[in-house]
């Protein structure tokens, strides 16, 4: 009895909703619809929706629409004012420090003498004035407020409020200039982190003209506008290629001096893979190969000024602790046990890979395969790491390489304590 009353609740429960969610329609709307209806051509009520839709949607375009003929603004549009740096000579294309680009017209050859006179170059910051036209943006005027000079830092002040720059001079390259630079408090965190030396792009604006007389440039004062390291980017297959060129190389130096046998390196005394040894060698051959990817890459992008300043991050140079301890660790606890024990150890008839995740007994081990296992996806995650550092090569005299994250970290030195751990109680 319970049963039915308990479904019959469910029932009306489940009924409740549907039928309240058709409402009914009162009789007198339905009499107003009716009438309404009686007084409209059915043919043409959807055609005069259709017309009173589409003018709601017309309205605000019919507003912006330019008054006059053939499409043009008004003469007597007001000019707008635009600041930013020259990425494009002709078309003149100009970059707001926003990073939004416009393109202006019209081109230098078409431009009137006075805006050919004025015409930047790459590089430099102007300030423009222009009129909106159906056809783009009509110049009216240009003045160029700033440059933009590319160098090498040569000294930075204690407080980081001025740098100066050595440059080349863009009309005779063969000669060089100091160019000191005042910076604001906006750019102090960046100029901490630069060092003399690192090469540089900076855009600046100078008192009482950019074109002021060398006389008068001495006591103006340089104020910067924009501030960055030199780059210069590169191909996903271009850091690939690098990376695994690297590790071939140092394939080929292992296999010279192993005599043809490059996984000797990773041999125990006993003629079995050595989990101990495959780990920091595995994980020392992909460190010293990103090494060697990067620093390339400095050379051949900022030159061989460049050469080494590739500093090691905290947790890469912890995790690559780990991995020569755990190393170390073994060695000693195989070896005490051997000399407690000479017979312990019996020499396997051949090397194979599943010596690396079995114990001596060629059983499968869970400490062995867990830190193998480990290893190989820290290998994987920083190869690809490393790749994605060097998408963008900035002439820094310092750069740190790229550091593992914490998780990483944490899960890298549980399974060296694991395999360390059941290598001193002994196997099971």
């Amino acid at each position: 009895m319970n049963n039915r009353k308990l479904l019959f609740i469910l029932a009306l429960l489940l009924l409740t909703p549907l039928v309240h969610g058709q409402e009914a329609v009162p009789p007198s709307s339905i009499g107003q619809n009716q009438s309404m209806n009686a007084n409209v051509n059915p043919k043409t009520q959807p055609q005069t929706q259709l017309q009173s839709q589409s003018q709601r949607l017309l309205l605000p375009q019919a507003q912006t629409q330019p008054v006059g003929g053939q499409g043009e603004f008004p003469p007597n549009s007001v000019p707008v004012k635009f600041e930013g740096i020259v990425v494009q000579v002709d078309p003149l294309a100009v970059k707001s420090v926003n990073g939004d680009v416009q393109t202006f017209i019209p081109s230098r050859q078409e431009a009137p003498a006075g805006l050919r006179a004025d015409w930047p170059n790459s590089g430099d910051l102007v300030l423009l004035t222009y009129v909106p036209r159906a056809g783009g943006h009509a110049l009216t005027d240009i003045e160029i407020v700033g440059k933009t000079i590319v160098g090498t830092i040569k000294e930075i002040a204690e407080d980081d409020s001025w740098i100066v720059v050595r440059t080349q001079l863009p009309e005779k390259r063969e000669y060089e200039v100091n160019i000191p630079l005042q910076a604001s408090a906006d750019f102090k965190p960046l100029v901490s982190a630069m060092r003399q030396g690192d090469g540089i792009r900076a855009t600046y604006v100078r008192e009482g003209g950019i074109n002021s007389s060398d006389e008068t440039a001495q006591v103006r004062i340089n104020h910067v506008r924009s501030l960055e390291w030199q780059s210069e980017p590169v191909g996903r297959a271009a850091r690939w290629a690098s990376l695994l060129i690297a590790i071939f190389v140092l394939f080929i130096l292992a296999y010279i001096f192993t005599r043809g046998h490059p996984t000797h390196l990773y041999l125990g005394r006993d003629n079995r893979y050595s989990s101990s040894k495959f780990q920091t060698f595995l994980w020392f051959w992909l460190v010293i190969s990103a090494y060697i990817a990067i620093v390339s890459h400095r050379i051949a992008a900022a030159g061989w000024s460049y050469v080494g300043g590739v500093d090691i991050p905290p947790h890469l140079l912890i995790l690559s602790g780990i991995s020569v301890l755990t190393f170390a660790g073994a060695k000693a606890i195989t070896t005490g046990k051997v000399d407690e024990k000479p017979d312990l150890k019996q020499p396997a008839p051949e090397p194979k890979a599943t010596d690396l995740i079995c114990d001596d007994n060629n059983r499968p081990d869970l400490g062995d395969f867990q830190m193998v296992a480990i290893t190989i996806l820290t290998v994987i995650i920083y190869a690809i790491s490393a790749v994605e550092f060097m998408e963008n090569i900035e002439f820094r005299r310092v750069v740190t390489m790229p550091d593992v994250d914490a998780t990483l970290l944490s899960i890298f030195g549980l399974g060296q304590a694991a395999y360390l751990g059941k290598k001193a109680a002994g196997e099971e």
